[in-house]
């Protein structure tokens, strides 16, 4: 099963929740109302400058948003992630990606002897 979309926990976060409309979360992150139903319609991804604009208005992080789990640890890294420049993140982003390239094809140590 595949984690939601930023797009997707947007929709469900509008959905549950009467006071919050389309509109006045555009207000309130400073965007077209159009940006943003075209984005829920069209399911699109935002660009990043977008979705922080969103999840500032929503009282949140984009890394806390899309945050499926409420361990300590992933909460932990999601808030160092938050604190870093965009240029580190990419670079955070490039170090992760290698880590799970070098992790598939490491041949698990097996338990037998």
């Amino acid at each position: 099963m595949t984690s939601p979309t930023f797009t997707e926990r947007l929709r469900a976060k509008i959905d549950a929740d009467p006071n919050l409309t389309e509109a006045g979360l555009a207000k309130k992150a400073n965007l077209d109302t159009s940006t943003i139903r075209q984005m829920l319609a069209k399911n699109r991804s935002p660009r990043m400058n977008t979705a922080e604009k969103i999840c500032r208005a929503l009282g949140t992080t984009v890394e806390e948003f899309m945050l499926d789990s409420d361990s300590k640890e992933e909460r932990d890294i999601a808030l160092l992630v938050s604190r870093l420049s965009l240029d580190l993140r990419q670079k955070l982003l490039s170090y992760g990606e290698g880590l799970l390239d070098a992790q598939d094809h490491t041949p698990e140590e097996s338990d037998e002897e």
